[in-house]
């Protein structure tokens, strides 16, 4: 039969000697912020961060406090230094289909210096066609071509006006229109003249009236067809002044850009539409010399009703990624994104004659801003709206991004709107979250794993090793320093350590929740601070710790007083039959404690085997009611190899009313169970746990992964 030692108070704790920590004060220490025997998940981050194929995006797991977050950031950061800054992104507008703007990758830098220089060049445009097409020069012209056709439009009239009178007629050409009078013997005939004519002269009139008519149209047609030549001529020779304003001002842009087809074939494009709107462009350089600041006072300035159309807003840049500033890849931390915020939108403007929008009004999200670089997320954030999870895993699929906003998430009717291009997307994604989640996705996503195939798993805890307690002292020295901390002595350490292996629960193990350490410095500093001190030692660290569990001790000192009081029954004395005192852990927030409660069996003759109580009334949970039906199982074994056993045994956590769970009691209930049945008394000084198997051996307590 195997033999158990029996343990001493001095067995559940490893001391720290404070002789072997080295050092007198935290001041002498190099301070240490990172993760402490975290190698398995370390080495995972590692793996990821260092595979550039698609697909490798690492998930992080572990508590909240670890300082998972903090290291995963510090990672990519170094990692950054050595890549590349990506390029600036810029849409442009699209002349053959403006509901499609067009995207254009730059060198870093570029971008800003594209928007600029397009900005000069329509400053530039609008100044020269000012002088060009509005100035004294251009009205000269102006006015030479006009009166050239004027000059021939007088001619044909006087020719005509000729040939008219010596037909009888005489031409009066008015705003109105051409008129004729009758002519006779050199004089203009009027109404009353004419009436009085004799008939056959008055029938010659009426009889060449016709005639006239039809020379009328003609020469009509022939002012016409000259107008339309003056405008022609016109329109011509303002298209070459046009023509050569534009390639002048963009000489230098499309030497600079020769290299970029996407921007040459946009400079093209716009020399066309200066071309095709500088009737616009001329209204509105003529609005603006009407409406001079300088030369009117602002009370009379005249405000045109209809605004003017503005061709030369369609030649700006709207530059949403500038990487001018960056020495390195973008490393882009996401705190509560949207979806907007995730995947960029386009704004609107409203004004009094409607809504519109533009390719200027199109956002970039922080996946553009990412783009080239690392993009940390918290998985709550991306599943929280099953749209946001869809677009983003449809953009580390398909390695790009398409600003949609045809589609307002949160409203069911789709708008009609801008479709730009697509930018090509290249981010490595490290995406923290919990175990509950990876296992989730990976069970109802197939695509999970295949857009995260790392997974950096951060244990809670790690092994009280000699190198962990000097990282954890750094660690220490280092909260000390961030937070302008008095220096903490090797007691104060040792103390820290102890600390650290009871949230653990394990006096070879530490915590890896490095927000509860540094939580209980700050607190034993504040306690220096108040006794007027200099230096923590181990008594404030103490006190820190008593006050901790104090702040959360109004639950466990409640159930102790009932226990004294009698209102909660416990017997610490003397023997009873089918009677064990058991133990449960209660959680109240960030403190756990034992309780004691009274666990009783009761056995008589009958076929219902062991009658868990708490499960008959539905307040057992699965791993408890489990247990039960293992220590059934070690009964049936051990007592009914040869005769059915014929036994009813109920059990019972008396005075427990919120329910019970966990399988560490089985041994607990089988000890009542036994004691019941053989009639042998147990001492009521003892309280027990732990949980038996189904060959009655007793199991370690704690939790099944260590």
């Amino acid at each position: 039969m195997k033999k158990f030692k029996e343990l001493n108070s001095k067995d559940l704790k490893n001391e720290c000697d404070v002789q072997e920590l080295g050092f007198k004060k935290t001041t002498e220490l190099e301070p240490f912020n990172g993760i402490i025997g975290q190698e398995r998940a370390l080495n995972a981050i590692k793996t990821a961060m260092q595979i550039p194929q698609k697909g490798f995006n690492l998930y992080l797991c572990g508590d909240i406090g670890i300082g998972k977050t903090a290291y995963a950031l510090s990672i990519v950061n170094n990692l950054a230094k050595d890549k590349a800054v990506p390029n600036d992104i810029c849409y442009i507008y699209n002349f053959d289909n403006p509901n499609e703007p067009i995207c254009i990758s730059l060198e870093p830098g570029m971008g800003l210096e594209f928007k600029r220089d397009m900005n000069r060049f329509i400053s530039s445009l609008l100044n020269r066609l000012s002088k060009d097409l509005t100035g004294d020069m251009y009205e000269k012209e102006k006015k030479n071509i006009l009166d050239r056709y004027d000059s021939a439009k007088e001619k044909i009239m006087k020719e005509f006006d000729k040939s008219t009178f010596e037909q009888g007629f005489k031409v009066r050409n008015t705003k109105d229109g051409i008129y004729f009078s009758p002519v006779h013997n050199g004089v203009v005939l009027n109404e009353d003249a004419f009436n009085v004519l004799d008939e056959k002269t008055k029938k010659y009139f009426e009889e060449r009236s016709p005639k006239i008519q039809e020379q009328t149209l003609e020469v009509l047609k022939k002012l016409d067809n000259l107008d339309k030549e003056a405008k022609s001529v016109i329109e011509e020779w303002e298209s070459n002044l046009t023509t050569f304003a534009v390639t002048q001002c963009m000489s230098d842009l499309k030497i600079k850009y020769k290299s970029n087809l996407k921007i040459q074939n946009f400079l093209y494009s716009i020399q066309s539409d200066v071309i095709k709107n500088i009737n616009y462009i001329k209204q509105y350089e003529e609005i603006n010399n009407k409406n001079n600041i300088q030369d009117k006072p602002p009370m009379m300035m005249p405000i045109p009703r209809m605004p003017v159309m503005k061709p030369w807003e369609n030649y700006r840049v709207n530059l949403i990624v500038d990487n001018d500033k960056l020495i390195h890849a973008p490393v882009i931390q996401c705190k509560n994104p949207n979806y907007y915020d995730l995947f960029g939108k386009l704004d609107f403007e409203t004004s009094p004659t409607g809504t519109k929008t533009s390719y200027m009004l199109l956002k970039p999200g922080l996946f553009h801003k990412a783009n080239g670089g690392y993009l940390i997320i918290n998985v709550r954030d991306v599943l929280s709206n099953a749209p946001t999870w869809e677009a983003f895993k449809r953009v580390l699929r398909n390695g790009e991004l398409s600003i949609d906003s045809s589609r307002d998430i949160a409203q069911p009717i789709t708008i009609a709107s801008l479709k730009p291009e697509a930018v090509p997307i290249d981010v490595q994604v490290i995406l923290i979250g919990s175990e509950l989640h990876y296992q989730q996705l990976c069970s109802m996503d197939a695509d999970f794993k295949k857009l995260f195939k790392v997974k950096a798993d951060f244990d809670d805890t790690y092994p009280r090793t000699n190198d962990n307690i000097q990282k954890l002292a750094r660690y220490i020295a280092f909260v000390a320093k961030k937070n302008n901390l008095f220096p903490f002595s090797a007691s104060a350490v040792k103390e820290i350590i102890e600390y650290s292996s009871r949230c653990a629960n394990d006096k070879n193990r530490l915590t890896a929740v490095l927000q509860d350490i540094s939580d209980i410095a700050i607190e034993a500093n504040y306690i220096c601070k108040n006794n007027n001190k200099k230096n923590v030692t181990d008594k404030e660290v103490k006190q820190a710790c008593k006050t901790r569990s104090e702040r959360f001790g109004k639950y466990n000192d409640n159930l102790n007083k009932m226990i004294v009081d009698g209102d909660i029954m416990i017997s610490t004395n003397g023997e009873k039959i089918g009677q064990i005192n058991g133990l449960t852990i209660m959680m109240n927030g960030d403190l756990s404690f034992g309780h004691v409660v009274r666990v009783t069996a009761n056995t008589f003759i009958g076929k219902s085997g062991v009658v868990n109580i708490e499960r008959e009334v539905a307040m057992s949970g699965n791993t408890h009611s489990k247990g039960v039906y293992i220590l059934s199982a070690y009964i049936g074994e051990k007592y009914a190899q040869d005769i059915p056993l014929s036994l009813t045994a109920s059990i019972c956590f008396e005075q427990l009313y919120n329910g019970v769970d966990g399988d560490s009691a089985s041994s607990t209930e089988l000890y009542a169970i036994l004691s019941s049945l053989s009639g042998i008394p147990i001492h009521q000084n003892l309280a027990v746990t732990g949980s038996v198997n189904q060959k009655g051996e007793i199991q370690p307590v704690g939790r099944s992964d260590r």
